[in-house]
Formats: structure tokens, C-alpha cells, sequence
């Protein structure tokens, strides 16, 4: 089965950007744009990717900054034993860098409960892992893995 079978307008993220722009050359893989084909026709406005995306001054490596494949990664939910192994004194500072890293503690837990749009992907474990291993400790333990569509990077 093919991701754009899976997907549902109900699956997008609140306020997610739709991508109208028929003259990409990446739109047949691009999650914008798969989202914009899904719009009922009576939608008649919500959140949008301008033209001037595809100007050449904001191209990144030549493509537009706002492309997001569909694609299926490997994501990680539950952090219920994120800090069983951190020592008492390591605690508050590890912590503290762990939620500025989520950009706050409330962030810290909609990813641990995977929130539509907050997936924690192999990337983030990945720089998650750094901090712990920078105070001495393995990375940290998570209740499951699945696969999911990432929305945003």
C-alpha cells in the first residue's frame, strides 16, 4: 500500500501549509502538496507556501526549503524511564538541558505521548543520546518504537 493510501486529511497536523504550486518539480513526493490535493472544494483559504518559495534565492541545495517527502520513519514514544539511570546529582542540570532541547517540558511530553505532529524521531535520539552520554550514561530507555509519517523536521 502506497503512503498517499494511508493518508487522510484528518492525519495532517493542525495549520499544516498546503502547496498549490503545479509548476514544482517535486510535488508528486511532497507532503504540502499531497495535503493540498486532499482539500475538499469549498475550502477556500488556510495556511499556504507562496511562489516565491521557488525563486532562486530561497532554494536550499536547489529545492524548495519547504519540501517534506512522504516517507516513513522510525519514531519513539515514551519516556515514562527517560531518567531511571541519571544520578541525583546529574538530575536537575541533564533535565533542564533535556527540556530546552524540547524547547520546554510541556514539548518533552507531547513527544513522549507522540501528539499528532510531535514525533520523536531517530535524529532527536540521536542528539538526545549526545547530552546523556555527555554526563556519563547511556541513552536514555523508550516503552515503543513504531513507523510514521513525519510532518515536520
Amino acid at each position: 500500500m502506497e503512503i498517499n493510501d494511508l493518508l487522510s486529511l484528518n492525519a495532517f497536523p493542525k495549520g499544516y501549509e498546503a502547496c498549490f504550486l503545479e509548476g514544482c518539480s517535486l510535488k508528486e513526493t511532497c507532503l504540502h502538496h499531497l495535503y493540498y490535493s486532499l482539500q475538499p472544494v469549498n475550502n477556500t483559504w488556510g495556511d499556504a507556501i507562496y511562489p516565491s518559495v521557488l525563486k532562486a534565492e530561497n532554494l536550499v541545495d536547489g529545492c524548495c526549503r519547504m519540501y517534506q517527502e512522504k516517507k516513513l520513519v522510525t519514531c519513539y514514544a515514551g519516556f515514562t524511564h527517560f531518567f531511571d539511570e541519571v544520578r541525583r546529582m546529574d538530575l536537575p542540570s541533564l533535565r533542564k538541558e533535556v527540556y530546552t532541547y524540547f524547547r520546554g517540558r510541556s514539548n518533552f511530553y507531547r513527544y513522549s505521548n507522540a501528539e499528532n505532529g510531535y514525533l520523536y524521531t531517530q535524529s532527536m535520539a540521536d542528539d538526545i543520546k549526545a547530552l546523556f552520554m555527555k554526563y556519563g550514561y547511556n541513552e536514555p530507555k523508550y516503552e515503543r518504537t513504531f513507523e510514521s509519517i513525519p510532518f515536520r523536521q
